[in-house]
């Protein structure tokens, strides 16, 4: 693998200006996403704090990390980052995000942004002490055709499929049993690093997954979407350090996306168990738990998201409570 030393910007679409990203671009960055989302995927909404969290992260720096292309209006035509990963356990995964503005496709502009994402997706491998595999990953919606064209043409392969599943909370949600030395409580600060103890284990086995830092974890906690009240974690009694986390089932709710989906939903954003209190019913009995509150909260549906060859067999599991799928995704990687 050999990495350029340097990295000349873009130079393709009609009355473009390229240019190395600032702080100050996140505006312009939103209303691109948001336009394109319409199209890309018209079932969710960027949201500005998403965009200042990243931004402010320690591993994502935007003068060399992203580019962005403003047209002689000052609008965003494309924008494209190449984010070096926080942590690296078994893998050393660059994240890839591009997007062109929908009027502007098939000009040219996602080749010349995605060669130039490439490059630098190489120098930060190249830059990485760690003796693992280097991925260059992004992704796209099953119905984003030229762009899972672009990246498979440039050495891309399909590497996993995301199921996205959405249940009616006006269905009744059964009642599961109490099990035996488990509590359940609402997620909250005190939480935190047993918390993240508990998903780093729970994913370890997980098809791609590096363990989530500190940092990466209070910048979760702040996004306004978040709601730790209509969370749960499942505790056990500790030693030491107290109460033990042994389950989690973490919930989004963004008001902004509710005409997207025709009313009020809460977005399950992880579900998971220690692997030595799996097998129990633990992850059956935290979700019938938040699908209630969800449904106290006076949300209409629940939706998530999960790997379609998840190993801890996840996609039966939500089926069985009355999950059915509306969407696919699909992660496409380029090894190194």
């Amino acid at each position: 693998m050999t990495a350029p030393s340097s990295i000349a910007l873009p130079a393709v679409g009609a009355g473009l200006v390229w240019r190395p990203v600032t702080v100050g671009d996140i505006g312009l960055i939103l209303d691109l996403k948001r336009a394109a989302g319409r199209v890309d995927h018209p079932h969710s909404l960027v949201m500005r704090d998403e965009l200042e969290e990243e931004f402010a992260s320690a591993s994502f720096t935007p003068g060399s990390d992203a580019v962005i292309a403003v047209d002689s209006a000052g609008r965003a035509v494309a924008y494209g980052s190449a984010a070096a990963p926080a942590s690296q356990e078994t893998i050393v995964w660059v994240e890839l995000d591009g997007t062109v503005a929908p009027d502007r496709r098939g000009e040219g502009i996602g080749r010349a942004l995605l060669a130039w994402q490439e490059a630098r997706g190489l120098q930060h491998l190249a830059a990485c002490d760690a003796v693992l595999p280097g991925w260059l990953a992004s992704g796209a919606h099953d119905h984003a055709i030229p762009a899972i064209r672009l990246l498979e043409t440039h050495g891309y392969e399909r590497a996993r499929w995301w199921m996205e599943l959405e249940r009616d909370l006006a269905a009744p949600v059964a009642q599961q049993p109490s099990l035996s030395g488990v509590r359940f409580v609402p997620y909250a600060e005190a939480w935190q690093e047993r918390s993240r103890s508990a998903l780093n284990d729970a994913f370890r086995d997980h098809w791609g997954t590096q363990p989530v830092t500190a940092a990466e974890w209070a910048a979760g906690d702040r996004l306004s979407a978040f709601r730790p009240d209509l969370s749960v974690l499942a505790v056990t009694p500790g030693t030491h350090e107290g109460e033990r986390v042994v389950g989690f089932v973490f919930v989004d709710v963004t008001r902004e996306e509710w005409p997207l989906r025709g009313g009020p939903f809460g977005y399950v954003t992880a579900v998971g168990v220690r692997r030595e209190a799996r097998g129990h019913g633990l992850a059956r009995a935290m979700l019938a738990h938040v699908l209630q509150a969800l449904r106290a909260d006076g949300l209409n549906h629940a939706v998530l998201d999960v790997d379609a060859e998840n190993p801890t067999g996840a996609l039966g599991l939500y089926q069985s409570l009355g999950f059915t799928v509306t969407d696919r995704s699909v992660s496409l990687v380029k090894r190194f």
